[in-house]
């Protein structure tokens, strides 16, 4: 790795990095020996040295009236992140502080129906963490397989690991398309699948039932979500899949043994 990804790493971006380095090696110099160097315009160079002036990794010389920039001792970019490390710390502290605030006017909110809206495959994730954050003691959902798999492929971190390490008990129906292939899912240490083919339930969604929450998400065309807390329909929606999870036995023959955990 060259210097400049080195200094790019410790949070320099790629042109500071660039006239960072290029001062060190001429020693001092000009804005306009500089641009030279870095191939950078002359306006553009300008401005990153006024940015490392002012994160006090560069100075300015004056010599025969003209204006001249040299780097400081490299030991100012240590000097830089315990700066940066002192005022992340501060923030810290000041969120610790304001928690014990926050939460009692999210308890004085509790009874409301709290609805949070989610858009792309990161407002997606979102969710997920809310599942993983929430730490119910079961989740119910149904979801298609191929679709799920498909935006969100099995890894060894991903969200449904995370959920079996926690050893959260889940109970699963999952839609299969009979015409395409089977996509391998992770093995459940703590939970159940049924099985329901496409043909049959033409179901192109995915929800989720965690705790008092319910979450929606269409993954098909737009991805789209939404996470709703009310204890009367967190229940309301579970007694549903309560219906649909005794029904799915008659279905689990068609399974055969390409589902296999």
């Amino acid at each position: 790795m060259n210097l400049i990804k080195k200094l790019e790493r410790i949070g320099l971006n790629e042109k500071e990095a660039g006239v960072y380095v290029a001062l060190l090696e001429m020693g001092d110099a000009t804005v306009q020996q500089i641009a030279l160097k870095t191939g950078l315009k002359r306006a553009t160079t300008y401005i990153i040295i006024e940015g490392l002036i002012k994160k006090g990794l560069a100075s300015i010389l004056t010599k025969k009236k003209k204006n001249y920039y040299l780097i400081e001792h490299p030991s100012q970019l240590l000097s830089l992140l315990e700066d940066e490390k002192n005022a992340v710390e501060v923030k810290i502290n000041l969120v610790k502080n304001l928690l014990p605030e926050l939460e009692i006017l999210e308890k004085l909110t509790q009874e409301r129906t709290k609805v949070r809206f989610f858009e792309g495959l990161e407002g997606i994730r979102m969710i997920q963490k809310d599942i993983i954050r929430t730490r119910p003691k079961v989740t119910d959902s149904i979801y298609n397989l191929n679709q799920v798999v498909e935006n969100f492929p099995p890894t060894d971190n991903d969200h449904r690991q995370i959920v079996n390490r926690l050893k959260i008990k889940s109970r699963t129906l999952v839609i299969y398309d009979p015409k395409q292939p089977v996509p391998k899912l992770p093995i459940l240490n703590y939970g159940e699948r049924k099985y329901l083919p496409l043909n049959k339930f033409p179901f192109h969604a995915d929800f989720a039932i965690y705790g008092d929450k319910v979450a929606l998400v269409a993954i098909r065309k737009k991805m789209i979500g939404l996470i709703i807390e009310n204890s009367d329909i967190a229940q309301g929606i579970k007694s549903l899949f309560e219906l649909a999870w005794q029904g799915a036995q008659n279905y689990q023959s068609l399974r055969g043994r390409k589902f296999k955990q």
